[in-house]
């Protein structure tokens, strides 16, 4: 899966719903991105629900959720 930052600010990815609760290791290889700046996950491999939020703005305008089948 590709991230890509659309946004006119610096966001840093994590996996997990928030910073206590990291739940996808795969996701954090995102880690930070600047404005127009792209990263790809490592691959999944196992079927679940992986959360991810914006490690730098904790708002819930920055979370969400990839299911992996």
């Amino acid at each position: 899966m590709t991230f890509l930052n659309n946004d006119s600010f610096n966001h840093d990815v994590a996996g997990g719903p928030d910073p206590e609760h990291r739940d996808c290791p795969e996701i954090d290889v995102v880690g930070f991105l600047t404005p127009g700046q792209s990263r790809q996950t490592q691959a999944f491999t196992v079927a679940r629900t992986c959360e991810f939020h914006d490690h730098g703005f904790h708002s819930p305008l920055f979370n969400g959720r990839i299911i992996i089948r």
